[in-house]
């Protein structure tokens, strides 16, 4: 049987579990799904159509041809399905009804693209990134495409001016209630600095994802020159955005890389680290007055931006307590603290959905990162956990959207897929 979107895919790698083990075919030309999954990290969100009044980019339209071709492969016999998986299909209904009971059809149909960003890219990504040949067209494709937006946010700081984003605004003008302008006057100088935006919607959208790069190149790169290579260009990169988040995100990368080859001959590693960031936030709760507080203070760079984000999450967590369960949807609420400075994906998604759809995106998260019981996780394991890691702690003071927030699901997505690949037996093929 075929399905719609197959021919955008031929050649794309099935496996069959044959016994104990796994027996690949190795295609000679692989399809566009992991194009289509990255090309948002060159082509901006304001390449877009209008049509009936939903926005569609590339990468969503991408994700619309891709999602039930996606489906139908991951429930062919020779697939396994994962807890998260579940937890992600279970994501989706759950941001679909909760916005729809909170505020109506028009804000269940703003769940849904958005539910199409996030957990259409993590299916598209668990069905067609799996096998290494997938997976290393993946990872080059993030080095070029990183490159890219690297030497765009230099031209940026050089020239003082946006210069995809004002190429884009003269090319594709769009009705003003059409813009999803992420972005004030002051948000794009700092230090008397141009902040570069590249081609993503906010010069902190840009940097977060310098540092999300770093983790996975860094983790998937054999050669200690390209290694030192590529992390210099990332940190260089993400410290052009001028952004606290991005050399936040930039820390996390760099100290877990240099923590993995100091100790790289004990198996304990990981785990202990994991057990001492859970001892340390457990620390901070139990000695400081208000955790958040220190915690939002000391993840920026600037003391007052700390306070203004407090100010922030205090304002949010009590509309957030109206309507813990479903949130509000997508509604506005006439204050603009709640309208368009919410720097926390964390208190948008409770916003917009509520508590419950939050801990299931975090749950989401943590599934996909679980070891494989008996099997140590491969280098690029780690990179994509890092990752998934930069996401959700970053997500304190930062809001993921457009290509960002998909980006996330496209992570988390090839995480779960690199699990699945060790369950099949196939730990063993070099990536």
């Amino acid at each position: 049987m075929s399905y719609p979107g197959d021919a955008l895919l031929a050649g794309q790698p099935r496996i069959r579990a044959m016994g104990a083990g796994v027996q690949s075919t190795i295609p000679k030309r692989l399809g566009l799904a992991v194009p289509l999954l990255l090309i948002g990290i060159v082509l901006p969100s304001s390449f877009q159509v209008l049509i009936a009044g939903a926005k569609l980019t590339p990468t969503r339209i991408g994700l619309m041809v891709l999602l039930l071709p996606a489906v139908a492969r991951l429930l062919q016999p020779s697939r396994r399905l994962l807890l998260s998986d579940g937890l992600a299909a279970t994501l989706a209904l759950a941001m679909v009804g909760a916005a729809g009971y909170a505020a109506g059809p028009q804000s269940a149909f703003s769940a849904v693209a958005e539910a199409l960003d996030f957990v259409g890219a993590y299916f598209v990504a668990r069905a067609f990134v799996l096998e290494p040949p997938a997976v290393q067209q993946f990872i080059r494709l993030v080095k070029a495409f990183t490159a890219i937006a690297i030497g765009v946010a230099l031209v940026d700081v050089l020239t003082g001016h946006w210069i995809v984003r004002e190429a884009m605004a003269a090319l594709m003008p769009q009705p003003e209630a059409f813009v999803d302008d992420g972005t004030s006057s002051a948000d794009g100088v700092r230090a008397g600095l141009r902040r570069a935006i590249s081609t993503f919607d906010h010069p902190i959208l840009y940097g977060v994802f310098c540092s999300l790069a770093a983790a996975i190149v860094l983790f998937s790169t054999t050669s200690p020159v390209k290694r030192l290579s590529w992390a210099c260009l990332c940190l260089f990169g993400a410290l052009l955005s001028l952004s606290s988040a991005a050399v936040m995100g930039m820390g996390l990368v760099m100290s877990s890389y240099v923590y993995d080859r100091v100790l790289f001959r004990y198996s304990w590693r990981w785990p202990l680290l994991w057990t001492g960031a859970g001892m340390f936030l457990m620390a901070v709760i139990a000695v400081t007055n208000n955790p958040l507080s220190w915690l939002l203070s000391h993840a920026t760079l600037e003391p007052q931006t700390g306070f203004y984000r407090l100010m922030i999450w205090d304002a949010v967590s009590a509309q957030v307590w109206q309507s813990p369960l479903t949130g509000a949807g997508f509604v506005t609420f006439g204050y603009y603290l709640l309208d368009r400075t919410v720097d926390s994906v964390w208190l948008v998604t409770s916003l917009h959905y509520g508590l419950p759809v939050t801990i299931l995106l975090i749950a989401l998260n943590l599934s996909a990162v679980l070891p494989v019981p008996g099997l140590r996780p491969t280098e690029i394991q780690r990179g994509f956990t890092i990752a998934c890691m930069v996401f959700l702690f970053t997500g304190l003071t930062v809001h993921f959207w457009n290509y960002m927030w998909t980006f996330w699901g496209v992570c988390i997505g090839v995480r779960a897929s690199l699990r699945e690949w060790q369950m099949l037996g196939a730990q063993d093929e070099q990536f």
